[in-house]
């Protein structure tokens, strides 16, 4: 899996990826708001979210099922006690009901809003999908 990594906000810092600053992506975050992530299934799959606390010590919240070519926002959970929110894009297989990952990243639950575009294809078993990240500025 790959994760490539737009930021709106220099400094700001993801688990992994490549890291690109410029004002279009803080703009278009900007419009999603502070605690909410938007999801774009931009691949030939449906995909959707699993929120959990950055140490995984819960058993995961589901967010709605976002068709292929839409997108949809959601609100990220706060699991409290300063801790960052794990937010992992998973990917539904076209032909059953399986599911893959895509990727995952931490974030802090009130920042500025995030923006998640889940692109490639289902093929080599779900291996060709990859995560495309905004993240809008830190609040």
């Amino acid at each position: 899996m790959s994760r490539r990594v737009l930021a709106g906000a220099a400094g700001v810092a993801l688990a992994s990826g490549v890291l690109l600053s410029g004002g279009t992506a803080q703009a278009a975050t900007a419009s999603i708001g502070a605690g909410r992530v938007q999801l774009c299934a931009q691949g030939n799959y449906a995909a959707y979210l699993v929120f959990n606390t950055a140490s995984h010590s819960l058993g995961g919240q589901l967010s709605g099922t976002v068709a292929a070519g839409t997108c949809q926002t959601f609100n990220v959970p706060n699991f409290g006690g300063g801790q960052q929110t794990n937010i992992a894009v998973r990917g539904k297989f076209n032909t059953s009901s399986n599911t893959f990952a895509v990727d995952d990243l931490n974030v802090p639950p009130t920042a500025g809003g995030w923006k998640l575009f889940a692109r490639g294809t289902t093929g080599n078993a779900g291996a060709d999908a990859y995560l495309v990240i905004e993240a809008g500025p830190r609040s």
